[in-house]
């Protein structure tokens, strides 16, 4: 009697879940069908995964020639979702995607296709086989959206997307702040409350904005020691932010991949958001290396970075910045002493003529996220870019190989409670850059990507464009888009104050670069 009750359920709802494109179609009676020893080809490639529990429908569209089209969602427990239609375009009803997968947790999530011939015959393919997780990823992520240029940019924005559905939401616009270049957005651990981003040339000149709880703050970072920062990591306390500063410049080739990018100085340093200091040590700003992408550990007790050679020895050879390997390194820090250890080589891959960028520290500190490239710390540029993964326990590293592709995968950052990653790649055609999502175990294992989902399923294909630096959060940022541009275009500004104890020879390390190339 309970199993009868439930059938009734079942087909009751389904008849409202199912989504019947046209009239004239019935759906398919699995006994009557021509089996298929496959499975259906679908774009994007949702099949063989791990999802989390509280993302979006994943829409998208069988490529199999056919009349009609038939697909049956279902798990071990809850209701089934039926879409019926002649568009091999599949789009998933919110609720009922919604109210499946959070009965499910650890469970497969079975999704099998029929496809109707020109002879009205129904085939059905074997069924794709998803597991849903039982950790949810973090809710919102956010990203700037460029087009795929070389030197020049137009527009540009910063965007939140909340995953549980495909709403976007504008956060920075840079038509409204005089056509500039805005980059280097970053959170306080998930926090959309605790913001910053930088802001270069254009009507508002260059600076960065940092949103702290309900305020909002224009700083001019540059001292007589260093010019703009760029790129950066929150300490744990929330207070100090490590930067790097650089001297950019961008190289073009007539052949193969047409760029790079180099560093003709680049130094750290740590900014206090409370007083507006910059402070430094010699240790972590040389002239004889070139330091960059500070991470600090989730503990706050070691500051990670990728070091460099001064390129300035390599003058005279024919092509100079393929000497540039970085190396992963990191240095002991009492913030409350202010007392710096020494360097300390967590990673030699110049020795093993590599290069090393964009070190991501697991939340838990256990492991590290890494690209690993021929040369340059800027793997967006290098098709040769892929994910390794360090252990820091034992100090072994190793390919992450289900993310890697024949094209660069690039920038990427771990979600709060560990389980998940989202990285840049261009393996979707090897011009543009898209958001991928991993789930990574207990036992340090990643599963295959899945590209970010999207309502319409072939927005991907239709957009010519560069998603970069994904950064998850928590929640949405809440600051609206007009307290930004106010403060943007504000006078008041607050000015970065050098730590007296730090020596100025001459002029500042680095001169400011005109727009910060995008990682």
């Amino acid at each position: 009697m309970r199993r009868m009750n439930k059938y009734i359920i079942l087909v009751l709802f389904c008849a409202a879940a199912i989504k019947t494109c046209t009239t004239d179609v019935k759906r398919p009676n699995p006994e009557d069908c021509y089996a298929v020893s496959r499975q259906p080809v679908i774009e994007p490639d949702y099949a063989d995964i791990v999802l989390p529990p509280n993302i979006a429908p994943m829409n998208f569209v069988i490529k199999e020639q056919g009349r009609a089209y038939y697909v049956h969602i279902s798990s071990e427990k809850g209701v089934d979702i039926g879409i019926l239609c002649r568009s091999p375009e599949i789009k998933i009803p919110v609720n009922a995607w919604k109210n499946l997968l959070a009965e499910n947790h650890e469970q497969i999530l079975r999704t099998t296709i029929y496809v109707k011939d020109d002879k009205n015959r129904w085939h059905c393919f074997e069924s794709i086989n998803n597991r849903i997780a039982d950790e949810n990823v973090d809710t919102h992520v956010v990203y700037r959206i460029i087009p795929p240029i070389y030197a020049y940019y137009d527009k540009m924005r910063l965007y939140q997307r909340d995953l549980r559905s495909y709403s976007e939401r504008t956060i920075a616009y840079n038509k409204t702040m005089g056509y500039n270049c805005i980059n280097c957005h970053s959170f306080h651990q998930y926090n959309p409350d605790r913001m910053i981003f930088h802001m270069r040339g254009g009507g508002v000149g260059t600076s960065m904005i940092l949103a702290y709880d309900k305020n909002v703050f224009k700083v001019d970072t540059k001292t007589s020691f260093n010019n703009a920062t760029s790129y950066r990591s929150w300490h744990p306390n929330g207070q100090v932010i490590a930067f790097a500063f650089n001297n950019v410049k961008q190289l073009f080739h007539a052949v193969g991949e047409n760029r790079d990018v180099l560093d003709i100085v680049s130094d750290l340093l740590l900014y206090n958001v409370k007083t507006h200091t910059i402070t430094t040590s010699p240790k972590i700003s040389s002239a004889e290396r070139m330091e960059t992408y500070p991470e600090w550990s989730p503990d706050g007790k070691y500051l990670y970075f990728c070091s460099g050679p001064d390129l300035e020895k390599y003058q005279n050879d024919e092509h100079p910045y393929k000497h540039l390997k970085y190396d992963l390194m990191r240095i002991s820090y009492d913030l409350e002493k202010d007392l710096w250890g020494e360097i300390e080589p967590v990673l030699m891959a110049s020795e093993m003529d590599m290069s090393v960028a964009h070190a991501k520290l697991s939340p838990d500190g256990r492991y590290i996220l890494f690209c690993l490239s021929e040369y340059s710390y800027f793997p967006l540029y290098r098709p040769e870019s892929d994910l390794y993964l360090l252990d820091t326990h034992t100090n072994d590293y190793w390919e992450a190989e289900p993310l890697n592709s024949p094209f660069a995968e690039s920038y990427h950052c771990w979600s709060s409670n560990g389980r998940w990653i989202v990285f840049s790649s261009k393996r979707r055609d090897g011009l543009t850059t898209d958001l991928y999502f991993s789930y990574f175990d207990t036992t340090g294992s990643f599963s295959k990507p899945f590209i970010l989902p999207q309502k319409d399923p072939q927005r991907h294909s239709a957009l010519f464009r560069v998603y970069n630096i994904p950064e998850f959060v928590t929640g949405p940022v809440k600051v609206r888009p007009q307290k930004l541009i106010e403060t943007a275009w504000s006078q008041e500004i607050f000015k970065a104050k050098l730590d007296a104890k730090v020596s100025v020879k001459g002029t500042p390390r680095a001169e400011e670069p005109m727009y910060q190339p995008y990682p």
